[in-house]
């Protein structure tokens, strides 16, 4: 089923299926979608659909001051966000866990766990939300999510261990990559909801002659999250070493630095400025390069597996 003209999950915004080159994406190829669609407007988000493919879907989420999106969601795979602006309140109905994550940090909700999210702030709250492999099994939303939800009251306080939850064991090494915060298997029989702070997210040196800042908020066996820094040279241009994964990835422009995505191997070019992006195919060569008088900052996310 089709949503509307634009959107198609795990087909998105692919034009008869082509996907083996680079693929600008700004305004005009940005899908939009409601959540949810059954009638209850009240309580929906608006979402921006960027890239969605059998293995990973990356999409803007929208909530206004005062809103909230209801009913619980979940889905067939893990999602992670990163705030992009405004404080979200993310609220787990199966064990009362409720989060509060203002910008620059980042969730991560383990496949199958529902979740509710609030904006209890001044101004929007903008997510770039992440879901890997699947955002759905179909093209529907689920719809079985009658859940008691672990409002507070008196009951709730005595009986809720939300409060009691460990803190994930983070190592801030390179050696975590693919693990981080936890494995996989573990974080998904959890089912708890993770907020990886600035402090808290993974950072990576990537180049030895051309070094550039990776922060991870997420490195598991279904995504990579995270953040390129790329420092601004002065009367040079700063660039990064070639980089190239296995499986195919998405750079997004968080800031106004605009960065420039460069495929040594044809030439290509393409200048990302804020909240434009960039498809990337498996296997494909990038380099990323700062003309800026600023430090050009993009956020990454990365397919792990070929599901």
């Amino acid at each position: 089923m089709e949503r509307n003209s634009k959107v198609v999950f795990t087909n998105h915004p692919f034009s008869e299926g082509v996907k083996d080159k680079p693929i600008f994406i700004n305004e005009n190829l940005i899908g939009k979608f409601i959540y949810p669609d059954t009638g209850q407007l009240d309580y929906s988000d608006i979402n921006y659909m960027y890239l969605s493919t059998d293995n990973i879907t990356v999409c803007i989420m929208e909530i206004g001051p005062g809103g909230f999106f209801n009913p619980p969601d979940y889905h067939p795979g893990d999602e992670a966000y990163f705030i992009l602006q405004g404080e979200i309140t993310q609220f787990n109905p199966l064990n009362g866990q409720c989060i509060v994550v203002p910008k620059d940090n980042s969730l991560l909700i383990p496949k199958g766990t529902m979740h509710s999210a609030y904006n209890f702030g001044k101004e929007t709250v903008r997510v770039l939300a992440v879901i890997a492999p699947k955002i759905v099994e179909d093209q529907n939303f689920p719809t079985d999510t009658d859940v008691q939800k672990a409002i507070y009251n008196s009951a709730a306080a005595l009986n809720s261990n939300a409060s009691r939850f460990d803190e994930p064991n983070v190592h801030n090494s390179i050696r975590d990559l693919g693990k981080f915060p936890l494995e996989g298997e573990l974080l998904r029989t959890e089912k708890i909801i993770y907020h990886i702070d600035e402090q808290k997210k993974l950072k990576v040196i990537h180049g030895d002659t051309r070094p550039i800042l990776m922060k991870f908020s997420v490195s598991n066996d279904f995504m990579d999250l995270g953040e390129y820094i790329v420092p601004t040279g002065g009367v040079v241009a700063r660039y990064s070493e070639i980089i190239k994964h296995e499986m195919e990835s998405l750079i997004f422009c968080v800031d106004e630095t605009p960065i420039t995505v460069y495929f040594p191997d044809t030439g290509e070019t393409h200048v990302l400025k804020s909240y434009d992006a960039i498809y990337i195919p498996p296997k494909t060569s990038h380099q990323l390069i700062n003309y800026g008088n600023g430090i050009a900052r993009s956020i990454f996310v990365v397919a792990k597996h070929n599901f």
